[in-house]
């Protein structure tokens, strides 16, 4: 199984335009929705090039960036959440985390449930990695994925967080 990851500000923009385009008609939003979602593609790569994440995970829980763990059951999650908004249940089940823990959770770089990785999270995993000593520094950056998922972590971070799908 691979994982498709995208900034989440390209992948909110591609729902609005199916959303509006669903609706039929014209688009209503200012800018235009295909309109905004070039905008946001023609700023560069939108997507991480790689699919698979044990070894990313794996170098993550070593510097502190993220930590093992299983999500909460949709169902459960849906049943114990009390919104009004199936939606919005919806929405805080993918942006879910383990309370008292710092990073990205691996469960959403190992499965493609549409997990959205906030820039909270992302910032709370690069600030881990500042703490790493240099020298280990030194040496996890010469692996060519590991610094290229530095980069998209900055990246990500700027553009609202992703989402692995």
């Amino acid at each position: 199984m691979g994982i498709d990851l995208e900034l989440a500000d390209v992948a909110a923009a591609k729902y609005q335009l199916r959303d509006c385009q669903a609706a039929g008609g014209w688009c209503g939003h200012e800018p235009d929705c295909e309109a905004h979602l070039w905008r946001l593609l023609s700023l560069g790569p939108s997507e991480f090039p790689v699919r698979r994440f044990y070894d990313i995970n794996e170098t993550m829980q070593l510097t502190g960036m993220g930590y093992d763990a299983e999500p909460v059951p949709w169902l459960d999650f849906l049943r114990d959440a009390g919104e009004p908004s199936r939606h919005q249940v919806f929405l805080r089940w993918r942006m879910q985390t383990v309370p008292g823990k710092t990073g990205i959770p691996s469960f959403k770089l190992l499965s493609n449930d549409r997990w959205l990785v906030t820039a909270y999270e992302i910032d709370e995993a690069l600030a881990a990695y500042a703490e790493v000593p240099a020298e280990q520094k030194a040496i996890l950056e010469t692996n060519a994925r590991w610094a290229s998922w530095l980069e998209w972590l900055a990246l990500a971070r700027e553009r609202g967080g992703f989402e692995a799908e």
